[in-house]
């Protein structure tokens, strides 16, 4: 009886080199293209049945800000994102770098109260942000 084929738990290679070259593609283009000027971004449509921010409205606008250097402005558009970034490229470069070399980070596990946690924050923020007055309408992009 033949063994079954062992799967691997990460996609191959090349697989990552394509995700990579679209999202440098996306960072170029975004880079390029103003969100707030140019109509082909997708719209949210969480604000466009609501008229409600949804937790990641102003996102576009604040990476374009935040790859022109225009720090503030960024975290204007979306402050839970930007702060949320360096986090984001920690656990990015956790996951890919041992598909790519020889060398691992260390990693702190991710715990069910730590993921309860994040939820509670994204809801709030979500919430906080739709409230008409100061200091809330802060978190909302402009």
């Amino acid at each position: 009886m033949e063994a079954p084929p062992v799967i691997s738990a990460r996609p191959p290679k090349y697989i990552w080199w394509a995700g990579g070259a679209l999202l440098a593609i996306a960072g170029i283009v975004l880079f390029r293209y103003n969100p707030s000027q140019y109509s082909l971004y997708p719209k949210c449509q969480f604000y466009a049945l609501t008229g409600l921010h949804c937790p990641g409205c102003g996102a576009q606008r604040a990476l374009h800000s935040l790859f022109h250097g225009q720090f503030l402005a960024a975290l204007h558009y979306n402050p839970l994102l930007i702060i949320s970034l360096p986090f984001l490229a920690y656990a990015g470069l956790c996951y890919l770098l041992p598909t790519f070399t020889h060398w691992t980070l260390p990693v702190t596990p991710m715990r069910a109260s730590w993921i309860k946690l994040i939820a509670f924050v994204v809801i709030a923020f979500a919430i906080l942000r739709n409230i008409p007055y100061p200091p809330f309408t802060y978190l909302a992009p402009p």
